[in-house]
């Protein structure tokens, strides 16, 4: 009887489901923009993604794997020790998810490390060097080790999720309340041609399966970074390692332990549910499935993905499927066609997120200094590579590593490209995807100089640089492939090492997995404070009671947090009309003018004329400030506007609530 390998059928699966949630991506993101997300357009999307997921199918490539991850072993062991050894990883596991669980918190947070305990990185670092031993054991099964590491990187991504009762960030609680109207509704007016894979994917999860969509915008993007990224990663290394004709004996576990300390780079994008996160996401696994055999149409068909659930990312990665189709057929073109084509690519790349941007904006150029503007992002490259402080040494190797993270990265990939150009002379193939890598990243400098000119209306200033610093994002995960097989080349020396050499770079890893873990999210030491606070019990509770004390049109001045907390129990169904817009009544966003209300207030003076010019401004007849006593100055701000204010309330002397009428 032939026996099964159900590391396969996983790996099959992993990749098919991959597949199907970006079609429903893309045509959710037609339907949606043409028609509705109702029962109806749910039906057509199915309809859609089925018939095509069966008719592409068949043309879909099979995975490239290397004999060591084809290996059929029993998905659980049967040797005594083998199995002592994934218990105590189970149970050490279990440990770290149950601190999290015990940790979790409604108060307002700027950081998830104020409530849990810091033995919860000597759990994690235990948990790593479990994860090591089974890693580098031949004898278990390939199938084991992808769950174990998508294990691994679950709760590496997921301590925010945790942690926050009600929510992290600010954006998720705008996203959330966008779709929970069109859950209701089937639509949402004005449509954006952005956002709208996403929101497809958690609609019809939750229409279908009955999963909450506050639980469902929480998840996403950690679940499925965990879920693809570590077989994605296999399948690229063991490509490489195919088509290079590298026959080490530390190949396989080089590989292994290349996927478990990537995490050294940290992780930030991957631990909060955005459009733009899950685009990042998506980016990184179109990217290497061009470079891990992977059919056109495939790598097609990610990109488009990334494209319906983001156009920021959605633009460059189009030209990196561009690319990959050329490659594919440019042995049967002519040299003057094929340098046609690739001056095509790099143009399109190169203009068409600046042209989108700037047609989408006012259409205006940047008042400000264009060396200002430009340099703004890359401040963070001019330190001094020296000890962090004069604090704990833990805190010191902390920040030295963080304070310097750009400098190590540009070094990390300067280091890889060398290496790989010089290791890979004899494969033409590699070697031209490898190029193509380069001249989207090259295309995209150019894109950044041109981002970096536009004025970017309804941002506030130091906002401004926002869509330059994500494309300086979006160009590192291009460099990431190097990065990683430069990695891999450096595991693959060490293990070749005495014992003693091994245990120094194994106890300096596992430092650097730590750091990584707690450099991922916000932070308040004494180095650093990451000065966002994350919406509280008491901003729900002050929300609450303001709507019901209100009679009448009302506007409420606060800060984000508590807006969030508004688009959390109340929606999106109080707006008012102004000559300018539609306008919310809480202020969102920053750059809207209740929030310079709001500054005005909390900065100048809390005064009755301020709240007035705000209540004119949209016809309301009360007005209410909401102050946070972790505000700056709060003290101050609460006093002078007991004074001035009508009424006021306080939550738990933690919230202070002030009313204002004509």
């Amino acid at each position: 009887m032939k026996k099964i390998n159900f590391a396969k059928i996983g790996q099959n699966l992993n990749r098919q489901l991959l597949i199907f949630l970006s079609l429903i991506a893309i045509f959710g993101a037609i339907i949606y923009y043409f028609y509705a997300l109702n029962w109806l357009g749910i039906g057509l999307i199915l309809a859609f993604t089925v018939v095509s997921f069966f008719v592409l199918k068949n043309k879909l490539s099979r995975s490239h794997l290397s004999d060591d991850v084809k290996n059929t072993a029993a998905f659980f062991p049967k040797d005594k020790k083998q199995l002592f050894l994934l218990a105590w990883y189970a149970i050490t596991y279990l440990l770290l998810f149950f601190q999290a669980w015990t940790s979790r918190s409604d108060r307002a947070l700027i950081s998830p490390w104020e409530v849990i305990d810091y033995s919860f990185f000597l759990l994690y670092g235990l948990a790593s060097l479990l994860l090591i031993l089974i890693l580098i054991n031949k004898k278990l099964s390939t199938g084991l080790k992808i769950s174990l590491l998508s294990l691994h990187y679950f709760i590496s991504f997921a301590v925010a999720i945790i942690i926050y009762k009600i929510g992290y960030g600010f954006d998720p609680f705008i996203h959330q309340a966008t779709m929970e109207l069109i859950a209701a509704k089937g639509l949402v007016l004005p449509k954006p041609p952005y956002y709208l894979g996403q929101y497809s994917i958690i609609i019809i999860s939750h229409k279908i399966f009955g999963l909450s969509i506050e639980l469902l915008n929480k998840i996403l993007v950690p679940c499925l970074a965990a879920l693809f990224l570590p077989l994605s990663l296999v399948r690229f290394l063991n490509f490489n390692q195919k088509q290079s004709g590298d026959t080490g004996q530390h190949q396989a576990t080089a590989i292994w332990l290349t996927i478990l300390f990537l995490l050294i780079f940290t992780f930030s994008p991957f631990i909060l549910t955005t459009p733009q996160n899950l685009s990042y996401l998506f980016l990184i696994l179109t990217i290497l499935a061009g470079l891990s055999g992977a059919k056109p149409i495939e790598v097609l068909i990610l990109a488009l993905a990334t494209a319906a659930i983001h156009p920021l990312t959605g633009l460059p990665i189009i030209g990196w499927a561009a690319w990959v189709y050329f490659n594919k057929h440019r042995a049967v073109l002519k040299s003057r066609t094929a340098q046609t084509i690739t001056g095509l690519i790099f143009t399109g790349t190169a203009l068409s997120l600046p042209l989108a941007l700037f047609w989408t904006n006012g259409r205006t150029f940047a008042a400000e200094n264009f060396w200002s503007t430009l340099i703004t992002p890359l401040e963070g490259l001019f330190v001094n590579l020296s000890s962090a402080g004069r604090e704990t040494w833990l805190l010191n190797f902390v920040y030295f590593f963080a304070a310097n993270y750009l400098i190590f990265i540009i070094l990390a990939a300067a280091a890889s490209l060398f290496y790989f150009y010089r290791h890979h002379q004899n494969s033409s193939t590699e070697k031209s995807l490898a190029n193509g890598l380069i001249l989207i990243s090259t295309a995209l400098v150019v894109a950044y100089l041109l981002i970096s000119r536009i004025n970017f209306q309804g941002l506030i200033n130091y906002e401004q640089g926002n869509y330059a610093a994500r494309l300086l994002i979006i160009i590192f995960f291009f460099f990431l492939p190097f990065i990683i097989l430069g990695l891999k080349n450096w595991l693959e020396k060490i293990l070749i090492q005495n014992i003693f050499v091994k245990i120094s770079w194994l106890i300096f890893g596992l430092g650097l997995l730590g750091t990584s873990l707690y450099l991922s999210y916000p932070r308040f030491d004494k180095y650093y404070n990451s000065h966002g606070y994350s919406t509280s019990a008491n901003d729900l509770t002050a929300v609450s009671l303001i709507d019901q004390r209100a009679n009448g049109p009302y506007i409420v001045l606060a800060n984000q947090q508590v807006s969030a907390a508004a688009l959390d129990i109340l929606g999106f169904d109080h707006y008012y009309q102004t000559p300018a817009d539609l306008m919310y009544f809480y202020p969102v966003p920053t750059g809207g003018p209740l929030y310079q209300y709001y500054l005005n207030m909390v900065y100048k003076n809390p005064d009755r004329e301020t709240a007035i010019k705000a209540m004119d401004l949209v016809g309301a007849k009360k007005a209410y400030l909401v102050v946070n006593k972790y505000w700056y100055q709060s003290g101050r701000i609460i006093n002078e506007a007991k004074l001035m204010a009508d009424k006021w309330w306080t939550i738990n002397n933690e919230v202070y609530i002030f009313e204002y009428g004509r």
